[in-house]
């Protein structure tokens, strides 16, 4: 089996928390030769798909830092249709130029994700279309630029609390919590995260979970299945859960409305090519997707003491992979 893991540059991973590092790692112990390549390594030359890979060299090692800081690689260009797997693990937002190259080849190669899925999937309008306005999957939502549409939204569904947030953010970064006694502060705020890049760009607002305070559900899914969970509780003073903006995470189990929840999100992800992804819950309600690079797989094994929840991942997607090749 060979697989090639599209990603960001080797020197800018954590080995200690990185969930790319724990999955390349079980595929290197499952016997897969496995390659790596950054966006800007990949081409079109003679009419095919080609990039510059790393194939890595490994020393044997139980711990995922030791693995990372002994690697060695050897060089080559390849046509990327002599991978059996490409795992597309690129920090968001995606590049649209890399999404129209690697499409070329979708029908040739397994991809997890899909490249028409994430070309679908990869940015918030497509969480936000799960809003049937009665908040059954997700709350609710409005994408706009228009800044007298949000202080409408907000008055006419009587939010008392309300989220601001960039549509093309990540971790965290850029979360707004509004109060509605402090909605005058509204329009500067609005106003900047739409025209702050000299281009205007939409932006979310969205109802406030009640629930938020006290952390999110990060669920990790695969093949439309969800198979792990943990809680993550943000540090004190923030409203933000995610673990990058200094949130930590807790053991969960999930109840059967989330599992049921995550299903029939799953089942859409999966129709739509989106094999491995990561969903938010709040309270019973998603509030974010992941489908470009979920992470999770370390703190999950850590709060349940346990080092599996990688070989559930690339179990299931060789499953997948067997359903491509039929």
């Amino acid at each position: 089996m060979k697989i090639c893991f599209v990603m960001y540059p080797w020197d800018k991973v954590e080995p200690g928390k990185d969930t790319t590092m724990r999955i390349i790692k079980e595929c290197v112990d499952r016997g897969f030769e496995v390659s790596y390549l950054t966006k800007k390594d990949i081409s079109i030359a003679k009419g095919k798909v080609v990039g510059n890979c790393k194939k890595m060299i490994t020393t044997e090692t139980n711990d995922c830092v030791e693995f990372y800081h002994t690697m060695k690689f050897e060089s080559s260009i390849k046509d990327l249709t002599e991978f059996d797997i490409i795992f597309m693990r690129a920090d968001p937002p995606i590049d649209p130029l890399l999404l129209n190259m690697l499409e070329l080849i979708e029908e040739k190669v397994f991809f997890v994700n899909k490249i028409s899925g994430l070309r679908k999937a990869n940015n918030k309008i497509y969480a936000a279309s799960f809003d049937d306005g009665q908040e059954t999957i997700v709350p609710q939502t409005l994408i706009t630029k228009d800044i007298d549409l949000i202080k409408s939204f907000v008055e006419e569904n009587d939010f008392e609390k309300f989220i601001i947030k960039p549509l093309d953010g990540m971790g965290g970064k850029g979360v707004i919590l509004f109060e509605r006694k402090n909605i005058g502060n509204l329009s500067s705020i609005c106003d900047f995260y739409i025209n702050h890049t000299g281009n205007s760009q939409p932006i979310i607002c969205q109802n406030y979970i009640e629930g938020a305070e006290k952390g999110d559900v990060r669920a990790i899914v695969i093949n439309g299945e969800p198979i792990g969970a943990i809680m993550r509780v943000p540090a004190e003073g923030d409203h933000r859960s995610n673990i990058s903006a200094g949130g930590s995470a807790i053991r969960h189990d999930m109840s059967e409305h989330e599992l049921e929840l995550c299903r029939k999100i799953g089942k859409q992800l999966n129709e739509d090519g989106i094999y491995f992804c990561g969903i938010d819950l709040i309270n019973g309600k998603m509030v974010e997707l992941n489908v470009v690079s979920p992470g999770g797989i370390v703190p999950h094994n850590n709060v349940n003491n346990n080092n599996e929840i990688q070989k559930q991942i690339v179990s299931m997607l060789l499953e997948k992979y067997k359903e491509f090749k039929a």
